[in-house]
């Protein structure tokens, strides 16, 4: 099964208006662009995963703030994506100890 994984470190958010992309992420990896994470509006076919060779991954809108909460939060993360089903993950990169945001 072919896949790309793009570990990355840092990234710059767009937030859009009459573009055709509502938001954009960047995610970089020690300064150099790896991949992407593209938000469309939320009524909007979602354009398949796809490799520019760089991952670059969909959502609609209203995943946003799940997806920034993420970035901001966890670390070390990636984006992964199937070159097969063209499924698209941002994940962790290390196993998360439960309970870690306990008595916030």
């Amino acid at each position: 099964m072919a896949t790309i994984r793009a570990d990355f470190d840092s990234y710059k958010i767009w937030y859009y208006s009459a573009h055709p992309y509502e938001a954009l992420i960047y995610v970089y990896k020690e300064g150099r662009y790896v991949g992407r994470i593209v938000f469309v509006k939320d009524d909007a076919a979602i354009p398949e995963n796809a490799s520019n060779p760089e991952p670059s991954i969909h959502y609609p809108l209203s995943r946003f703030e799940d997806v920034v909460g993420i970035l901001r939060q966890e670390k070390p993360l990636y984006l992964h994506l199937n070159l097969a089903n063209k499924i698209g993950t941002l994940a962790t990169s290390e196993l998360e100890p439960a309970g870690e945001q306990e008595g916030v």
